[in-house]
């Protein structure tokens, strides 16, 4: 396997697009998928869509089954009953897995939607029968557990966080810590980092990132590597939560979407994250952002500037684009370069995938895999549902891309 680069609330009617499933033409499917998108935008979230195409329900009972990432899992806990609100017969089982689980059970067929925050490359999902269908945008934090300094918003950079997970930074008061963060009583407790020890989307984003800013990251980047003995490990998002909740001086990397439950805690405070014109003597402070709906949007805005469809595996981390990600055979040279354009990107960022099976043992239950699919990308990104976890919604171009992909799963109705 290779890996690259609860609302309540009541949904509209179900959406299934035109497709060959229809008779009719993808073409107008991804036109009123991006016309959808287009009205909920202009007109936000209070809009009620409905109305425009209305399958009939299924009378038997059907059940579908999600695996893998915990950072998408919540969005899912969302999605699903709300869609069996519409569709009592269909049930959606969520399991939180993590993306490393999320990507071997969609390729050996245990699961009918592999969730996952490290897509697979076009060759390596066609060769297990597989399509990326992302669904939403997200981001990670940088969250620490410093006494007395958990209401402030450290300033942290690639660079400095790849010395810490390294071991090469080992102290809260190290001078490149300081330098950034000018004001600021560090204490001079040593830094406890903390990393996922499942296979994991998250620990591919955080490594990336690593592996993008500092020439002397050792570890490449994936959803999983050999970490430092001196580096705990938890299982899922909610488990580094939960593990650095307890770990005084602790610091960790966790999916946006749990930034709710981070706070509740009290313990938990999170960083201002800096591109790599933020290296500059340490310093910068221009360049450093937080992981506000803007500055994600910036990021995301540079990096699908590099999509080429029809294939939607692309990396958002640092921009994600030449001219803001430079790569060389020694890497550790890439960095967002700001512009007039998009003065603040946040550089950890990152499209949620699905996988589903192109040719399934049963057409006729990947009917309602795809219509399930084909809902959230509708009416899915939503604010109503994209809020609760501090997701963004798709652009109107990767909904049609998605769309188009999934016109080619074969089905039955």
């Amino acid at each position: 396997m290779s890996t690259q680069n609860p609302s309540g609330t009541t949904s509209p009617d179900i959406l299934s697009v035109p497709s060959r499933r229809r008779g009719s033409s993808i073409g107008v499917g991804i036109a009123v998928a991006i016309a959808i998108v287009l009205l909920v935008v202009g007109l936000g979230g209070g809009y009620v869509l409905g109305g425009y195409l209305n399958p009939s329900k299924t009378t038997n009972t059907v059940t579908i089954s999600e695996a893998g990432s915990t950072l998408l899992g919540p969005l899912f806990q969302l999605w699903g009953p709300n869609y069996t609100a519409l569709n009592p017969n269909v049930q959606v089982n969520v399991a939180l897995t993590g993306s490393g689980n999320g990507i071997s059970e969609a390729e050996s067929g245990g699961v009918d939607i592999g969730a996952t925050d490290a897509y697979l490359t076009p060759q390596n999902a066609s060769a297990h029968g597989l399509i990326n269908v992302p669904l939403a945008i997200s981001a990670q934090l940088v969250m620490y557990n410093l006494p007395g300094l958990n209401n402030v918003h450290l300033n942290m950079n690639g660079t400095v966080l790849a010395e810490i997970y390294a071991g090469v930074i080992t102290k809260w008061n190290d001078p490149q810590i300081a330098a950034a963060n000018p004001g600021v009583s560090l204490p001079s407790q040593t830094i406890v980092p903390l990393h996922r020890s499942d296979g994991s989307g998250d620990t591919f984003m955080f490594t990336s990132l690593c592996y993008l800013s500092w020439s002397g990251w050792p570890y490449s980047f994936g959803t999983s590597v050999q970490w430092l003995s001196s580096s705990p490990g938890y299982n899922g998002n909610g488990g580094m939560v939960t593990g650095l909740q307890n770990t005084p001086y602790g610091i960790a990397y966790i999916g946006i979407s749990f930034l709710n439950s981070a706070l509740a805690t009290g313990k938990i405070g999170y960083a201002a994250v800096g591109d790599q014109a933020a290296n500059v003597n340490g310093t910068n402070p221009a360049n450093y952002v937080l992981p506000t709906p803007q500055n994600i949007s910036a990021d995301a805005s540079l990096g699908l500037q590099n999509l080429q469809p029809p294939s939607v595996a692309i990396s958002l981390i640092l921009g994600g684009v030449p001219g803001a990600i430079v790569t060389t055979a020694n890497h550790g040279t890439g960095g967002t370069l700001p512009t007039a354009q998009y003065p603040h990107p946040y550089p950890i960022v990152n499209l949620e995938y699905t996988l589903i099976q192109t040719s399934p043992a049963s057409p006729s239950h990947q009917f309602y895999v795809v219509q399930l699919l084909e809902w959230i990308l509708s009416y899915g990104n939503l604010p109503q549902y994209l809020n609760a976890v501090h997701f963004l919604p798709l652009t109107p171009a990767i909904i049609g891309y998605d769309m188009q992909a999934l016109a080619s799963v074969s089905v039955s109705s």
